[in-house]
């Protein structure tokens, strides 16, 4: 009886609805599919013997009828041969296997309903193993893309953390070396300036003080005529 509550049990379930009521699926649907696969082969076995108890029957049916036409001819023969003590003991034989034929008849009917329940029991539950193993298939893989996604994200999360502090701290420190840079252009600038500055004045005293002292040249040599 425990097979066969098991074969209800498992034909009858939603196996999403079963998923959604268990929080680890992925585990809750593996166990289905092994207690699925383990009643599967037991049903088999059950299946197998109805089977092989359906044609035994049949075999023992097809016999018996067979001896109780026998018994049929060979009565009917002892008849006409006028043998009647010979008659009465065919036709007490052919109703022997007359009422094992009524008895196996029963007996076939009832193994070949038992044989066919199986059998269409045991095609429900291997539809809904495959059923199962797509569900876990494919849950397997969500569950799987699922992890990898937060993997993801969350490594995604540390390493911007991680970059934007150390962009800030890199910029800050470019931003002054930069500073830092012009400044000093600016300073070697002013300082290149100023020499070119003094340099000029140099010149401009230089050319002032030759024409000053051609001027007094010309003067000295007008004032000895």
């Amino acid at each position: 009886m425990g097979v066969f509550k098991r074969i209800s049990d498992i034909i009858s379930a939603n196996l999403n609805d079963l998923t959604e009521s268990f929080e680890d699926p992925e585990r809750m649907l593996k166990q289905a599919v092994r207690e699925m696969e383990e009643t599967i082969a037991d049903v088999t076995a059950q299946t197998a013997k109805a089977m092989a108890n359906e044609s035994t029957l049949s075999r023992e049916l097809e016999r018996n009828r067979s001896q109780q036409e026998l018994w049929q001819d060979r009565a009917e023969k002892a008849v006409e041969e006028g043998n009647d003590d010979l008659a009465r003991k065919a036709l007490t034989r052919k109703s022997e296997h007359e009422k094992l034929v009524a008895a196996l008849c029963e007996q076939c009917k009832a193994a070949q309903e038992a044989s066919a329940s199986l059998r269409c029991q045991l095609a429900a539950m291997k539809a809904k193993l495959s059923e199962g193993k797509r569900n876990l298939a494919t849950l397997s893989a969500r569950k799987r893309a699922a992890d990898l996604r937060k993997k993801i994200e969350t490594q995604a999360a540390g390493a911007t953390c991680e970059i934007d502090d150390s962009a800030f701290a890199k910029f800050d420190r470019m931003k002054a070396k930069v500073e830092q840079a012009e400044a000093e252009a600016a300073a070697m600038a002013e300082l290149r300036g100023m020499e070119s500055g003094a340099a000029a004045k140099d010149v401009e005293l230089s050319v002032e003080e030759t024409d000053v002292a051609a001027e007094l040249a010309e003067l000295k040599r007008k004032l000895r005529k």
